[in-house]
């Protein structure tokens, strides 16, 4: 009689000659199923998939650019500066003497001529001065008139003789110091100029020495600017470099003129040196105090290398950088270079910054990077 398998357990193995039976539960068979049945068919559709090669990088495309040619040329760079306009030559006027103020005859801003009479005081002190003065000097001579006379008789002495000629040389001293604060009791221009100031009015009681006007010469090369240069560019400066300037006072007029003094030391504040360029006369009036702007040219020249500004791509402070052909014309290089003028649309640097480059990429710049293969398209002569 045939045993009755127990349910959902048989699974047969055959092993050499032997039959082994095991028995597992149908719900795990059922399990491993659902667990390793995606995995086997994910297996096959991978086994059946025709395995693809990956496709070789491509070069970069090359940029077409056109060149510019550098060559070295000989440049003057200007010294840039702002100044302030005054008069070449000033002078304080005051009386010799103090007292009070009795003619004030011109203003601040008139012109005046050379012996023109300015201001006065009250002469009546000065004139009692001169009075006393001339008196003594003439009791002087009568006293030693009759000294003379007496010496003579053998009267006097040699000594009281000579003390009166002493005592008329101190009078006749004295007569011409009050003289000279009489004639000092009034103010004469001592040259062609304009009242730059008026430091007093009539009546006002002033000391010896006071300043009443400030006086400002006129005429050829009375006008100078009074600008500020850095210790930089003090160097390259020299007396009768040329110079030009513009002031918003008369837009669109230039006014030139020559470098005719430099300072010898820099200001205490300030920590420039002060340089004076004289103006040549334009024919129109520059008031002192005006603002002026300009340039100074040195005589210095320097062998520099002009570059177009078509070359910038960018700006690093006082840097810029611009891009070179390799030697083998094949890539493009960067240079950071400093320009140090700007003229004409054109940027000054120099040589030794370039990196021996003998030329720059001007068309088709903005496109490169620091190695970009390049095509040259066109080459510009300077």
């Amino acid at each position: 009689m045939n045993a009755k398998p127990a349910d959902n357990f048989t699974i047969i193995h055959k092993s050499k000659s032997k039959m082994i039976s095991t028995y597992l539960p149908n719900s795990f068979l059922s399990v491993a199923g659902w667990l390793f049945g995606p995995a086997a068919a994910f297996l096959a559709l991978v086994s059946c998939t025709e395995v693809k090669t990956q496709p070789a990088a491509q070069e970069p495309v090359p940029v077409y650019v056109e060149t510019h040619i550098l060559e070295p040329a000989s440049a003057s760079i200007p010294v840039y500066v702002t100044g302030r306009v005054s008069s070449a030559t000033s002078f304080d006027l005051s009386f010799r003497t103090g007292g009070f103020i009795e003619e004030l005859l011109v203003d601040e801003g008139d012109r005046v001529r050379k012996g023109q009479l300015l201001a006065a005081i009250n002469r009546r002190e000065t004139n009692a001065m001169v009075l006393r003065a001339e008196n003594m000097y003439q009791k002087s001579l009568r006293d030693l008139s009759r000294l003379e006379n007496l010496y003579a008789d053998d009267a006097a002495t040699l000594e009281q003789l000579e003390d009166q000629k002493t005592l008329r040389d101190i009078y006749r001293a004295e007569l011409d110091i009050a003289l000279f604060n009489q004639e000092r009791a009034s103010i004469i221009a001592p040259a062609d100029g304009v009242v730059l100031q008026k430091r007093a009015e009539v009546n006002e009681q002033v000391g010896q020495g006071q300043v009443v006007f400030r006086l400002g010469q006129t005429g050829t090369g009375s006008t100078v600017v009074i600008a500020g240069v850095s210790d930089r560019d003090i160097q390259r400066l020299k007396p009768g470099d040329a110079a030009v300037f513009t002031t918003e006072a008369h837009p669109g007029t230039q006014f030139n003129g020559r470098v005719s003094r430099i300072a010898p030391e820099a200001h205490s504040r300030s920590g420039v040196f002060e340089v004076e360029i004289t103006l040549e006369n334009a024919g129109i009036r520059l008031r002192n105090g005006f603002i002026v702007s300009g340039k100074l040219q040195p005589k210095d020249d320097r062998n520099l290398v002009p570059v177009p500004l078509s070359a910038l791509v960018e700006a690093d402070g006082l840097h810029v950088w611009i891009y070179a052909p390799t030697a083998d014309n094949r890539s493009a290089e960067r240079l950071r270079v400093r320009p140090l003028h700007i003229a004409d649309e054109t940027f000054f640097v120099s040589a030794a910054e370039l990196n021996g480059a003998e030329r720059v990429i001007t068309r088709g710049s903005a496109y490169l990077r620091p190695g970009s293969r390049i095509v040259t398209a066109g080459e510009v002569n300077p």
